[in-house]
């Protein structure tokens, strides 16, 4: 057999290693900055979000001041129709003397120099300011400081009558001006 020789050639590829590891480090390098800008991103995009929501929750929260007079006068009315009729007390002489209370509204007319006065009387000033039904009412006519009143029996009031200078039937014709009906 022949002996042959086998010849080869070395060739030195470190640079062309080393250009590859170069790149492919470069790569990953971007790959992270593309990662990190996201990341960065997000993160912002978060912090935007958290701040616009705390500012929505506090515009929520924040009481809108026309609301809130509202609702104060509300509460007040409510109030002072919780103490408008609480009754009325106080000691005298060591005994407890209650009072009681009732309201009354005045609608007047004047005619011919008499006044007719429509008096209308509620048990409680709530019902006045509900516009409920009155308790009571009655009419009177007025001159000067004689009064006449049409609910009252003719005999108390005949004087009355006399001084005022009118005869029944022309009393009874100022009926008419009385407003009986006040709803």
């Amino acid at each position: 057999m022949s002996k042959e020789t086998i010849t080869y050639t070395e060739n030195n590829f470190e640079p062309l290693n080393k250009a590859i590891d170069q790149s492919i480090k470069e790569q990953r390098s971007r790959t992270i900055w593309r990662y990190a800008k996201v990341i960065a991103l997000i993160l912002v995009s978060i912090g935007i979000l958290a701040v616009l929501l705390a500012w929505a929750y506090s515009i929520y929260k924040k009481p809108n001041p026309e609301l809130v007079r509202k609702i104060d006068e509300v509460n007040k009315r409510f109030e002072q129709s919780q103490r408008i009729d609480k009754n009325e007390e106080k000691i005298v002489e060591g005994v407890i003397v209650k009072y009681n209370s009732t309201t009354q509204r005045f609608l007047t007319s004047n005619v011919d120099g008499i006044s007719i006065t429509t008096r209308v009387t509620y048990s409680k000033t709530k019902d006045l300011l509900e516009g409920n039904t009155p308790k009571k009412v009655t009419c009177y006519l007025q001159k000067g400081v004689i009064n006449f009143e049409f609910d009252e029996p003719l005999s108390s009031q005949q004087e009355a009558l006399n001084i005022i200078g009118i005869s029944l039937k022309e009393a009874n014709s100022y009926k008419k001006y009385c407003k009986y009906n006040t709803r």
